[in-house]
Order: C-alpha cells, then structure tokens, then sequence
C-alpha cells in the first residue's frame, strides 16, 4: 500500500513539472541602445543621453535590475554606466525605454581619444548588458552593442 501511494505520488510529481515547464516557457528579453544624442553642451563637458529599450516576449511582467555599459569614443573607453539600481518594469509582452545620462568632459575626451582625428564628429560604441531578474530563475545578462557617430557642435554653435 505504501509503495503503491509512493508511485501514485510520482506521477502526480512528474507530471505537474511538466505542465509547469510548459506554462513556464521563458523567452530571453532583447536589449538594444536605440540612440545616442546631446543633450547639452558646455564650454567644459557634454552630456549624452544615452537610450535602451529593452523587450519581454514572455506573457508575464519582468524588471531589470541594473545595468552596465561601457561607452567608447574612437575605440577608446572613455566611461563605465553602471548602475545596478536601475529598476524598469517591463509588461508582458511589451517593451519599455530608459535614457541614462553620460557626462563628459572635454579635457578628458581629448586625453581618452588623443585628440580627435575627424573634426567633425566622434564615432562611438556602447556595449555591455543590461541585467533582467527572472522570478525563480534570477538575475541574467541580455547583451548590448550599438555604434554610430556624433556630430561635434562648432564653437560657434555653441554661443548662438
């Protein structure tokens, strides 16, 4: 009687795993940098924002949990964006957008970059991974490579 209860009870088990599997079917988030623009420009710094959207396929809500960017001018690692706090809601099925801001400045883009060899803009990469936390599952990295080009403001755009 005991073992017949025992094999009823597996059954039971192993069954119930796999309709869980089933309804628990877990599509890994995509994180991509949609754009990178000036947001201001001084004498000494310039700030970027730098924009992430991030998509869920699953047909339950998920967060992020932080993020962490590298951004390069030139081939040149000029900041580290890492910040494990940022937490965004991501709907079932839907996606959502954060704008981290970057600040840098000048003096240390021309020491980074060694000066900028095209004087019209700076060519740029940003390429890390944003951190999505998965009930259950935890935490896990969804990569992140984006590059393209700033447009350099002209001294005289920057008075008038």
């Amino acid at each position: 009687m005991f073992f017949r209860f025992i094999g009823i009870a597996l059954i039971v088990l192993l069954s119930g795993c796999s309709a869980l599997k089933d309804t628990m079917d877990v599509r890994k988030p995509t994180a991509s940098v949609t754009g990178v623009s000036v947001k201001s420009v001084s004498t000494k710094s310039m700030t970027l924002l730098v924009e992430v959207k991030v998509n869920n396929p699953n047909s339950f809500d998920l967060k992020t949990a932080g993020v962490d960017l590298d951004l390069l001018l030139n081939e040149h690692k000029v900041v580290k964006i890492n910040q494990p706090d940022v937490n965004l809601s991501l709907p079932a099925e839907g996606s959502n957008s954060m704008r981290l801001p970057v600040t840098l400045m000048f003096d240390q883009i021309l020491e980074s970059v060694g000066g900028l060899p095209d004087k019209n803009g700076l060519k740029y990469v940003v390429k890390g991974a944003v951190v999505i936390n998965l009930p259950v599952l935890g935490d896990f990295d969804v990569p992140v490579d984006y590059s393209g080009a700033l447009s350099m403001p002209k001294k005289l755009d920057m008075f008038f």
